[in-house]
């Protein structure tokens, strides 16, 4: 029998992970669950939420180790390359009106209003601190 993916850990570079962290915990209700090396000043850090659904962020550096990123990837996350072709997409089973709302009066950069899509979607899209495109999602039917 062949394994079954249970969720997925989408793992992004940036240049400030406890800029991050905090975004992504006050935007999305996400908990830092590991941080190394630690909460402090982390080079590495888990976000979930109770479900188990999150996001892992870093410097780029080896976390284990303790060495920083190397110069390539240093030098692509400072010109934020990933960030014009990598995004993040959650899909939420309810409340999305309140969660824009509450996205917005926190602040966020919202690069999409919350609008109703062909494809029986209610979609926002917003910007994280690094520039990452951060969308949500209810489904609402449809086809």
């Amino acid at each position: 029998m062949a394994a079954t993916i249970q969720h997925a850990d989408p793992h992004i570079r940036v240049k400030d992970v406890a800029r991050a962290a905090e975004w992504y915990t006050r935007m999305l209700g996400l908990k830092v669950e590991m941080a190394m090396p630690d909460k402090k000043s982390p080079t590495f850090v888990r976000l979930t939420n109770d479900a188990g659904v999150g996001v892992m962020i870093s410097d780029g550096g080896d976390m284990m180790k303790g060495k920083p990123a190397p110069k390539p990837v240093a030098a692509a996350i400072s010109a934020r390359k990933a960030q014009r072709v990598v995004s993040i997409y959650y899909r939420v089973d309810q409340d999305i009106k309140k969660l824009y709302s509450s996205a917005k009066r926190k602040g966020a950069k919202i690069s999409q209003e919350l609008v109703e899509q062909p494809y029986g979607m209610l979609e926002f899209e917003m910007k994280d601190p690094d520039g990452y495109a951060v969308g949500v999602g209810q489904d609402i039917g449809g086809s």
